[in-house]
């Protein structure tokens, strides 16, 4: 027979250091040749992993090429906690704003650069891919840099830390 104890904040021990917890099991709680196993614990970090001041990491810049033109985005990312997931999203917001993408066929933005985790290196990977010299089977997007329908397309990104 199994049985889930939650342990949360009510019962953490007044130390003041937040690093001890005491459950009370009940009175009739008999335990003899048994086992405990964790199924899942959540552990929140309350520190900023982008932070102007203490990192300096919350400023880069995309630059997008085409034939005619360069065009420099610069992000700059509020002071917080981000996940690589939060961090593409504003890199393909802030493309999406300069008309830096393509769109395919079903109607999905496509980008050519995107962040992501690597949890094997424990770090972030960035994947830049070719941008085509030719819009071929993509669909052009209303406004923006590649509206005009540019070529020799390409995409470089620079981190300033």
């Amino acid at each position: 027979m199994s049985s889930i104890v939650s342990i949360s904040s009510k019962d953490l021990v007044p130390n003041g250091f937040n690093n001890q917890y005491k459950y009370s099991f009940p009175a009739s709680a008999t335990f003899k040749d048994v086992e405990v196993a964790v199924q899942s614990i959540s552990m929140y970090n309350p520190q900023f992993n982008i932070d102007s001041v203490a990192y300096g990491n919350n400023a880069f810049k995309v630059e997008v090429s085409t034939a005619a033109t360069v065009l420099v985005i610069s992000i700059t990312l509020k002071d917080g906690i981000y996940s690589y997931t939060d961090i593409n999203r504003m890199i393909q917001t802030a493309l999406i704003n300069a008309g830096a993408y393509h769109i395919d066929s079903n109607g999905n933005n496509v980008f050519f650069i995107q962040l992501i985790e690597n949890s094997t290196y424990y770090a972030a990977q960035v994947d830049v891919n070719p941008t085509p010299t030719v819009i071929g089977s993509y669909t052009a997007p209303p406004t923006g840099v590649y509206s005009s329908g540019g070529s020799g397309l390409q995409l470089q990104l620079e981190f300033h830390v």
